[in-house]
């Protein structure tokens, strides 16, 4: 049996997602599969893939010196970037172990490659966050009381700017409020800073574009920290798309669901929010570029659901599809773009809306890209690329069906509603098996399998961020990537605003309302 099917087998025992388990073979779906299935190559006409097989490239971690990290922004997010690195709170190593062992996403990563890098210091608006950043310390030297690998402790910066200007920073992650990542970035890069920005990239196409430019100018190695650009599955698809399996690509369905307070960014009852005051959150510089607004604690701790510091549902949900569907695909920036939607359900937070429908037309690829969202509804569904031979259900994993019609496909005898291609990742992690990894399992945003191994894709993000430092290789998701992102999503937000279709002159990088 081929090694992918071996693979898909051994996943799909464990995680039930992408519908599997509407074939009917749950009490004994090894069986059932195997039955339905056909060696691909011979179903696809197509030679070996190549992704399937791709091999870890040996660590560069000890090829150079350490690289001297500062988080800027210690939020959830940045907690975990710095997890993922190796390093977290005291308090969070406690509550992980069971036993004296550490348990779950910090006993995976315990267990990474050390990436030989020093966290060496912090800045956030929140002197809460600050001060915790403080006090990190590595998982595998957890006898050092606090501080880097080199023991000497980590500080705590007043801003970004007097972080930048540090001699003793070499690299910055930026996991701050939308509205601020263009300023930071810029800032890090002319001060020779190398910089790891949090998505989506910015919140404006006017920043995007100097961005980019001072990128461009700079020797610095940027990655945007779209994840899923580790993840197999769309390794896979790009190739079966290159390879015709789909035949011509006339659309691609994209969507993402929610149904919580909390999924609609409403968080001034999380993180710490009863710690939070006036006098230790330095408002003023939250607000950076943004219109003065008197202090308010919901803004603050849910700037998400405003405009003047967030992206909408465009900037936090469509740009991981966006950015998926690209890999596959290369899209870049479409055309044409209307979007419809409203705020109709939590009115007393800012104005994001709560259902959006979007389209983006590629006139000259032959295609539309259709995206919908509500925060009302949480019933799951993938990305969806349709093609003249075949239809690709994508996400974590790929179901693959043959088109009615597919002169490419018309001896191939199966049912259309059974998939004549799957993928699934291998998993013999406990840990993959519980809600929360099945949830970023669909979302691309967590585990990948390569190389034989399940490994977080944070980290391998992360890690090919500090390669490319170290002159090996190039991030995957870089400057050129980001703008194509930023463009794409700031489009839609400003043909909901407007309720009028935008139109991109690329030949001057402008935006038409109307046009």
């Amino acid at each position: 049996m081929n090694v992918l099917r071996r693979d898909f087998l051994k996943g799909l025992a464990t995680i039930p997602f992408l519908g599997y388990f509407a074939f009917g073979f749950k009490n004994n779906i090894t069986k059932g599969i195997s039955e339905k299935s056909k060696d691909y190559q011979k179903v696809l006409g197509i030679g070996e893939l190549e992704a399937p097989r791709q091999k870890l490239s040996p660590s560069t971690a000890h090829d150079g010196k350490r690289i001297r990290i500062g988080v800027v922004g210690n939020g959830w997010r940045g907690e975990r970037l710095l997890n993922t690195l190796g390093f977290a709170h005291p308090e969070a190593l406690e509550e992980s172990r069971v036993e004296g062992q550490l348990t779950g996403r910090l006993k995976n990563y315990e267990g990474y490659d050390d990436l030989n890098v020093d966290f060496v210091g912090v800045c956030d608006t929140f002197e809460v966050h600050a001060k915790r950043g403080g006090e990190f310390i590595p998982f595998k030297q957890e006898g050092i009381e606090r501080g880097n690998k080199k023991g000497s402790p980590i500080k705590v910066f007043p801003t970004y700017r007097e972080m930048i200007a540090s001699k003793d920073i070499d690299a910055v992650i930026i996991a701050t409020p939308d509205h601020t990542h263009a300023s930071i970035a810029i800032a890090a890069a002319n001060a020779g800073k190398h910089v790891y920005l949090e998505k989506p990239m910015t919140h404006t196409i006017e920043e995007a574009i100097e961005l980019r430019d001072t990128i461009k100018q700079s020797d610095i190695v940027f990655q945007l920290g779209h994840q899923n650009r580790q993840q197999m599955s769309f390794k896979i698809a790009r190739e079966l798309y290159e390879k015709g399996v789909l035949g011509t690509v006339t659309m691609v369905q994209t969507f993402t669901n929610r149904n919580t307070v909390f999924g609609a960014w409403i968080r001034d009852k999380a993180f710490d929010h009863h710690l939070g005051n006036k006098n230790n959150i330095n408002w003023k510089e939250f607000l950076g570029n943004a219109p003065w607004h008197e202090f308010e604690h919901k803004r603050y701790f849910s700037w998400q659901r405003y405009s003047d510091y967030g992206t909408s549902v465009t900037g936090n949900d469509f740009t991981h599809r966006y950015d998926c569907v690209n890999q596959v695909l290369g899209l870049g920036i479409p055309e044409t773009v209307v979007a419809l939607g409203g705020q109709y359900y939590y009115k007393g937070y800012g104005d994001m809306p709560d259902v959006l429908s979007a389209i983006f037309s590629y006139p000259e690829k032959g295609l539309t890209m259709t995206y919908d969202g509500t925060l009302k509804n949480e019933v799951y569904r993938e990305s969806r690329i349709l093609g003249s031979e075949a239809t690709i259900d994508i996400d974590g994993a790929i179901l693959m069906y043959k088109d009615k019609q597919s002169e490419k496909f018309k001896d191939i005898k199966i049912d259309p509603s059974d998939p004549m291609y799957y993928y699934a990742p291998s998993t013999d992690i406990d840990a993959i098996s519980t809600a929360t990894s099945r949830a970023f399992m669909k979302g691309g945003f967590g585990p990948t399998f390569i190389d034989g191994k399940v490994i977080d894709g944070t980290y391998l993000h992360l890690r090919e961020w500090l390669d490319a430092i170290r002159g090996h290789g190039h991030p995957s998701c870089d400057i050129d990537q980001g703008f194509e992102e930023a463009v794409t999503f700031n489009l839609a937000n400003l043909a909901y605003v407007h309720k009028k279709p935008v139109r991109w002159d690329k030949s001057n990088e402008k935006v038409i309302i109307g046009g």
